[in-house]
């Protein structure tokens, strides 16, 4: 019985005592206080209405019929503005979106929409205005896959607003302007190997980093995020988390954050000879709570590895092309040697498999040739001698590859 008591008991004080986040209050004359937003001033900022009541059931009643009464008032879509309606869309995602996402739509919206828009009218906000805007970026300078991202940020909150507003944004029909996606360029096989041969022969932390990288795809953010605990003598690698320097207000941050979406979480295998290289590093250092790349607590400035990456491309001779070549050419490698579409898009923490063959996967000349030469049938008409060339998976690199492994026990 008196189990069945307490149980009541707990059951009627959670119904009769305000939710987190309900606005109602009990004051200190014994009345109940409900507060609720009842419209929004021309600068956005929020009004508030209230209600009162001797009980928390009728306070929590008057206010919720308030809030219907609210709904059924006509919608004052004259007054919002998009720098108001940019607002109140940045409040609502504040929880839905990753930081950095969040951090990336306010520069866009301080930097481009609202100096140009935000006093416009959401409901006058014509297409060609915005086709104008994006126009005018791209004249600026800015490129067509930035002014394309405006573009999509500008259209989300018109399709946000649209429905809470009661009005139609004309805006929304515009077309987002179109840009061609630049050729992606990966190291040779020769700068492969004098990269390699550069780091074996003397290692650093960078290179170590740069074989990584070769040999897994990761992004510069992820590696730098990269933990000893992470790393995994059985050969893999898991990816948890990500560097990135983000801006708070006037100021930035060095952020470790989720990895950039459900998939890049991941654990990718690593080559035989990229694992000996490891050991050694990862066994002399029991902390597995340090990061790889400065053996401290805290994860190495992105920026900084990307200098490093510079001066050691410098020092090898190879020509500068930006860190994130490095994950293309693993990606090419990976195809190129017959892995899968699927595992490779897998290993590169890629929502969508399209996105690898149509960014990352860019088969060499010399790749296309061995391939076109094995499917070759006239050979053997023309010339009984002559036969198909070997098919890319009958090309291995084997005496070097074994040299390789020979050097790297060694050291270890």
């Amino acid at each position: 019985m008196l189990v069945k008591y307490a149980v009541k008991n707990i059951v009627k004080e959670e119904i009769n005592m305000p939710r987190r986040g309900e606005n109602i209050y009990k004051r200190k004359d014994g009345r109940w206080e409900g507060r609720y937003i009842r419209g929004h001033s021309s600068s956005g900022r929020a009004e508030y209405g209230y209600v009162y009541a001797r009980s928390y059931r009728e306070c929590r009643a008057k206010r919720q019929q308030r809030l219907e009464s609210l709904q059924e008032l006509p919608a004052k879509t004259s007054s919002l503005t998009l720098n108001q309606a940019a607002e109140r869309f940045l409040a609502d995602k504040q929880d839905k979106l990753k930081q950095s996402t969040l951090a990336r739509y306010a520069y866009m919206l301080e930097h481009y929409i609202l100096p140009a828009l935000g006093a416009v009218l959401v409901c006058q906000l014509t297409a060609n205005q915005i086709s104008d805007f994006l126009r005018r970026l791209q004249k600026n300078g800015l490129s067509g896959k930035s002014a394309r991202d405006v573009g999509v940020l500008l259209k989300s909150i018109l399709k946000y607003s649209a429905p809470k507003a009661g009005c139609s944004c004309p805006g929304l029909t515009v077309e987002l302007p179109a840009y061609r996606r630049k050729q992606i360029d990966i190291f040779c096989p020769d700068e492969v190997q004098r990269l390699a041969q550069k780091i074996v022969v003397e290692p650093t932390t960078t290179g170590i980093a740069i074989l990584l990288t070769l040999n897994t795809g990761l992004r510069l953010g992820e590696l730098c995020a990269l933990q000893y605990k992470d790393i995994d003598l059985q050969k893999v690698i898991h990816v948890t988390k990500t560097v990135q320097r983000i801006r708070s207000g006037d100021r930035t941050c060095l952020a470790v954050l989720p990895p950039k979406s459900n998939s890049a979480h991941r654990t990718i295998p690593l080559p035989l000879d990229m694992a000996i290289l490891l050991k050694k590093a990862v066994q002399s250092h029991p902390d597995g709570e340090k990061y790889l790349l400065t053996g401290k607590n805290v994860p190495m400035e992105p920026r900084t590895l990307q200098y490093q990456y510079q001066v050691l491309l410098k020092a090898t001779g190879i020509p500068y092309r930006n860190f994130h070549v490095l994950r293309h050419t693993y990606a090419s490698r990976c195809v190129e040697r017959g892995v899968d579409v699927k595992s490779l898009s897998e290993m590169l923490g890629h929502t969508d498999v399209r996105t690898t063959l149509q960014v990352y996967v860019h088969s060499s000349l010399e790749h296309k040739m061995r391939v076109i030469q094995s499917i070759c049938f006239l050979a053997p008409v023309l010339d009984p001698d002559c036969s198909p060339s070997p098919s890319p998976s009958d090309h291995p690199e084997a005496p070097r590859y074994q040299q390789l492994l020979t050097t790297l026990s060694q050291m270890g």
